[in-house]
């Protein structure tokens, strides 16, 4: 274990057996930055005589820490000599019920120190809406709304905290429909209702709701929060007398209302009187009040939520940045939507998100392919969020408090799979990624803001998982059209179970500051052309691509980099050998092997050609080229691997030390494997044929010259694979919208598709 705090404890240990039986001792702990193996005899420990420690069923601990305390656990186990007697086991129905008993606990602790924060902003809006959750210094709170609601403007209704908030708000506290009326002062309640009119009249376009759910304003996280706003907010209007008639502006003038600028608008137009909207002509003349924008968006957010069941989900996929952003207004649309029928298919989505979740996580951290993660290999997309469902630690933070105060449970089948990562196994999980463009030129009216991804995109997500790692990719067909947010921040890699600093992730080398000012070492944003199977990843940079942008975004070409691969330095072994490097930590070894042409050599013995054929490779020269094994350099903290060619292929290779005794039986198998680049007609394109360590692996070809579809087996990577997910405890066939979950004796069938 490892104890961050600023004292040395003595800790309470308690043991119960299945008969309910306890044990109990002490052990002493050591505060420090370092791990630490602790041992505790249980001949030290006070137990009945009848105690059965062959059927431990809980172990608990209990000392008194610091506020800023961090308590890291590797390992707990039970050992008589070198034979293990026992792992601490709680069964799954007593880890619930525990969770649900101690709910309201965990709520209030996390919401008093949320309202004990007197940060500035964005923290002291929501330490109001802790305070009135505690039912405390309401006074402080009601003038803390007022003073924020009187701070709106149309530069910040796109905020991602303030609109979903004052939802919140209003349901929670007002005095007309909230579960704590009586807590908002009428006048406080007032401007609540002003305020949430003024910032979403304008962008609750009627004509938006009647569009694709794949006409994505903005961002992806953008278009969910304006969306699911103007549900709510048209459902509370709705009701309201002073508010219930009102009629919407529903200019028509398309989607992303003061999202920036929409461009020019033509000779002769006042930008002003677009009101921040695009430049098409969608509205059809007619009145609409609450009502009926209320019935506009339910319908539209039910197809919403059946088609990322179909199809998959999301563009910005476990972005560590932006996922609490859009579960937060998915959790909106859940509680707050009104519909029964809504409420369910939300909640099945929401089951649906996390059963996806555990798939690829292994010890909190998701595995596999990433969008929008920008600078830094390390932060996890939902990890923070479950923690709170599985009975970990509440957080009412600025980002995450909306995740405390729903009523959302997981399903035992979700459970299981979260926690008991080794009974799962190993296996490939795939998926059918979007975010694929519809190539439309030129753009629609209405669109200049927005991303139109209505496609059936030719994306396939790839994850090898195992209980000691994850290898994971998404490849992308050559020919895809690419969205400005489907090239962003793309992550891609191996994560190991026993250090969440321990992974080997591709990144780019920036030679300058990026586009704000900022220098960092390295950057995720460069493009890869890849192909997985199983322990194998081969990734390379791609040579070239193709996207479609909205007229706002930049088209830059600084995705053509220097590459590196980040490796960190938090290993058990770590060593080189002929042209492979090779790392080890707890039971999971990697191996990494850029790939590059020996060219000097292959010049010098390179057969002498005529003609136009001069610059070609000869039909007599040997049909491979000689490999170097120094075609890298290291950072000079050691941590990224810098590739001498940017171009260069990169060989991944994994594995466990249930299949290979140590690390030196894995780098022996892996050693033995041929690494081939194969001449097509010009020297330097070459075609990479590999085949992995494991038993059984296939063959794997990769053209490092020319945007080509990679074989494995000698068949085709199929991008336009036939199941939306696929593992064997989460299935659904692609565009079905029925999803099976089942792991062990839990089984759950969700159902999508239109009554």
């Amino acid at each position: 274990m490892k104890v961050e705090d600023d004292a040395n404890h003595t800790w309470e240990v308690r043991l119960v057996d299945h008969d309910r039986q306890p044990a109990t001792g002490v052990l002493s702990v050591t505060a420090s930055e370092v791990w630490q193996q602790l041992e505790l005899s249980l001949e030290t420990l006070d137990a009945p005589t009848t105690f059965d420690w062959s059927r431990t069923a809980m172990l608990e601990f209990a000392a008194t820490f610091s506020e800023s305390a961090v308590i890291h656990l590797d390992d707990i186990r039970f050992e008589d000599d070198e034979t293990v007697i026992g792992v601490t086991d709680k069964p799954l129905t007593q880890r619930i019920n525990e969770a649900e008993k101690n709910r309201c606990v965990r709520i209030a602790t996390a919401f008093r120190q949320a309202a004990a924060d007197e940060g500035s902003e964005p923290s002291i809006i929501v330490g109001a809406f802790a305070r009135m959750m505690l039912d405390e210094d309401l006074d402080t709170a009601n003038r803390i709304i007022v003073e924020e609601l009187r701070k709106s403007s149309d530069s910040n209704v796109w905020s991602l905290l303030h609109t979903p908030l004052y939802c919140r708000f209003y349901y929670h506290f007002s005095n007309r429909c909230g579960k704590h009326p009586g807590r908002m002062t009428p006048d406080t309640e007032a401007l609540l209702l002003e305020t949430l009119w003024d910032r979403t009249k304008v962008k609750n376009d009627i004509a938006l709701s009647r569009q694709s759910t794949w006409w994505l304003d903005g961002s992806e996280n953008h278009d969910l929060n304006a969306k699911a706003c103007n549900l709510v907010s048209s459902r509370i209007f709705m009701d309201e007398p002073d508010y219930q008639d009102r009629i919407y502006p529903d200019y028509g003038f398309g989607g992303s209302y003061h999202y920036g600028h929409a461009g020019y608008y033509g000779p002769d137009v006042d930008p002003t009187s677009r009101h921040g909207g695009g430049r098409a002509n969608l509205a059809d003349g007619l009145e609409y009040n609450a009502s009926d924008h209320y019935e506009a968006w339910l319908d539209y957010m039910k197809t919403y939520f059946r088609e990322r069941a179909e199809r998959g989900f999301f563009v910005e996929c476990a972005s560590p940045g932006y996922t609490k952003h859009t579960l937060n207004m998915v959790d909106l649309v859940y509680q707050y939507g009104g519909d029964i029928e809504l409420r369910r298919l939300v909640g099945d989505f929401l089951t649906l998100f996390w059963a996806e979740w555990a798939q690829v996580s292994i010890s909190g951290v998701r595995g596999g392919p990433k969008t929008r993660h920008h600078h830094t290999v390390y932060r996890n997309d939902g990890a923070g969020l479950i923690d709170f469902h599985l009975g970990g630690p509440a957080n009412a933070g600025v980002w995450w408090y909306w995740n405390l105060i729903n009523d959302y449970k997981l399903p035992p089948v979700v459970w299981k799979m979260a926690l008991d990562r080794e009974g799962m196994g190993r296996y490939t999980y795939r998926s059918r990624g979007i975010g694929e463009e519809e190539n439309e030129l030129p753009r629609p009216l209405g669109r200049e803001r927005s991303l139109v991804v209505d496609t059936d995109a030719r994306f396939l997500k790839s994850t090898y998982v195992t209980p000691d790692y994850t290898l994971g990719t998404q490849m992308d067909h050559p020919s895809a059209v690419h969205s400005h947010l489907s090239i962003s921040g793309r992550w891609l890699g191996m994560t190991f179970s026993q250090s969440p600093d321990s992974r080997i992730v591709p990144v780019s080398l920036p030679e300058g500051p990026n586009k704000k000012g900022q220098t960092n070492p390295y950057e995720l944003e460069a493009m890869y052309q890849t192909v997985h199977h199983e322990r194998t990843l081969i990734l390379q940079q791609s040579r070239r691509w193709y996207a479609v942008h909205p007229e706002w975004f930049p088209t830059n070409a600084d995705y053509d980099q220097p590459i590196g691969i980040w490796i960190g330095n938090d290993w058990d072994r770590r060593e080189e050998e002929a042209g492979w490097f090779f790392v080890k930590r707890g039971n999971a070894y990697g191996a990494i092997r850029p790939v590059l042409w020996d060219e000097d050599h292959e010049r010098e013995h390179k057969q002498k050609t005529e003609g136009n054929q001069v610059y070609f490779n000869a039909p007599e020269d040997a049909p491979t080229v000689k490999l170097r094994e120094d075609c890298y350099t290291w950072s000079e903290d050691g941590t990224i691997m810098c590739l001498e060619d940017k171009h260069s292929p990169v060989i991944i290779e994994a594995g466990r030390a249930a299949d290979y005794s140590n690390l030196n039986a894995f780098k022996t198998a892996v050693l033995a494997n041929a690494v081939a680049l194969y001449k097509t007609v010009v020297p330097g394109d070459h075609i990479l044929v590999y085949t992995g360590a494991a038993e059984g692996a296939k063959e794997i070809t990769f053209n490092t010259g020319v945007s080509e579809i990679p074989t494995i087996g000698g068949d085709p990577v199929d991008y336009s694979y036939p199941m939306t997910f696929d593992s064997p405890f989460l299935t659904s066939e692609y565009k079905s919208g029925v999803v099976r979950i089942e792991y062990g004796d839990e089984k759950l069938q969700l159902d999508f598709t239109s009554a």
